[in-house]
């Protein structure tokens, strides 16, 4: 009897131990599903908040598009944006996308500090190109070139992006404001820059073709474009302006797909930097200086206007003309282009000619035979970048 007591009583205590543990564990698993089910709660909560936020933006896409539904808004914008964000994130650092203070994300070609003898123009100065010198006198280590020229975003910004249309029918003064108001580091490509692209390509041994003849090159016609107004290569009608960056390669400064495109031919490019006054060049010594410090030459045109740029002449020489691209040496004097001007007034430049000036393109293509408040559609700008 005893020894039976004695094994129930061992019995119920294991029992009693068993429960006690499968209530402690009870009440665990209770604790775990409560802790799950108030991060569940405060996850479903979170989410409603950014769905709620996204379903505004949304709207507010829609509005500011003035299109009907969010998927229009969207299809609007986004493969404009995914094919920069692509083209950049293939380029291995050649492009960048750099957004600017409108909220812009601008296609970029960077180019890197160099020096007059890395490409061979030692006769033209010594060190770094100007193009990277501030006014401190201390160098920039990069400047970024917009991939094509400026575009309108719809809402009076500048944008650069592909498959676009040239912002065109913009006087100087205008143009330089726009790429002003991008913010700080943000400018109008500058003489010196040009000279930069310029040189890089005689380097390379290759000079870029472009939109030359109507929406095709004038040398190698099978090298097209998009039209802005979808009509066919070499149609004399319409308006035979190319959507940013929808030439071949070949039309880039490196021959590549990441590089400047369009420089030739396409629409003429206003320069900052220079001006001609009754034949006397005015120029600057750095990028972004007042044009009221500009310092005037006694150096004007003296070959007829209308020729190429090639063997045209100068009354003087100055260093600063020739960092410019404006006064030629042996070493690019080989560079493409036509030369207009007027010995009247005060000429403002652009650069690189239109779809209608065949073998006057190129990149030594120099107009200054414009007041600063011409306005054409064939005329439109660049931006640049230079970080502080």
């Amino acid at each position: 009897m005893n020894s039976m007591t004695t094994t129930t009583e061992q019995e119920i205590a294991k029992l009693v131990s068993a429960s006690t543990k499968l209530t402690e564990e009870v009440a665990l698993q209770k604790d775990r599903l409560t802790g799950a089910a108030n991060i569940a709660t405060i996850k479903a909560g979170e989410a409603s908040t950014y769905a709620q936020k996204a379903t505004k933006e949304a709207a507010k896409a829609v509005q500011i598009s003035g299109l009907e539904t969010v998927d229009d808004a969207i299809m609007q914008r986004s493969p404009t944006l995914l094919a920069n964000f692509i083209k950049a994130a293939c380029s291995a650092g050649k492009m960048q996308l750099i957004t600017d203070a409108n909220g812009n994300a601008n296609l970029m070609c960077r180019i890197p500090l160099f020096s007059y003898d890395d490409v061979g123009m030692s006769s033209i100065g010594s060190g770094a190109l100007d193009c990277f010198k501030r006014q401190d006198g201390s160098l920039a280590t990069e400047i970024f070139i917009g991939a094509y020229t400026a575009s309108n975003d719809g809402k009076g910004n500048v944008i650069v992006c592909g498959e676009s249309d040239p912002w065109h029918t913009i006087n100087y003064d205008d143009a330089k404001s726009k790429c002003a108001a991008m913010g700080a580091g943000w400018h109008m490509v500058h003489a010196f820059e040009w000279f930069a692209i310029a040189v890089l390509c005689l380097a390379n041994g290759f000079q870029p073709r472009g939109n030359t003849e109507y929406g095709r090159s004038h040398s190698n016609k099978y090298e097209v474009c998009k039209r802005v107004d979808g009509a066919l290569p070499n149609d004399r009608n319409g308006t035979p302006r190319g959507l940013c960056g929808t030439g071949p390669q070949s039309w880039s400064h490196d021959n590549t797909p990441f590089g400047i495109f369009d420089t030739v031919g396409g629409i003429w490019e206003w320069i900052d930097g220079f001006k001609l006054v009754d034949n006397k060049f005015h120029i600057s010594s750095y990028s972004g200086q007042l044009e009221a410090e500009w310092v005037a030459t006694d150096i004007g045109i003296t070959s007829g206007s209308g020729g190429t740029w090639g063997p045209s002449a100068l009354s003087g020489s100055d260093p600063i003309l020739k960092q410019m691209l404006i006064e030629q040496v042996d070493a690019t004097k080989t560079l493409e282009g036509g030369l207009w001007y007027s010995a009247a007034g005060e000429r403002l430049p652009f650069r690189g000619g239109t779809w209608r000036h065949g073998s006057n393109c190129g990149l030594a293509a120099l107009t200054l035979d414009n007041e600063r408040s011409r306005r054409s559609h064939s005329i439109g700008f660049r931006p640049a970048f230079i970080a502080a």
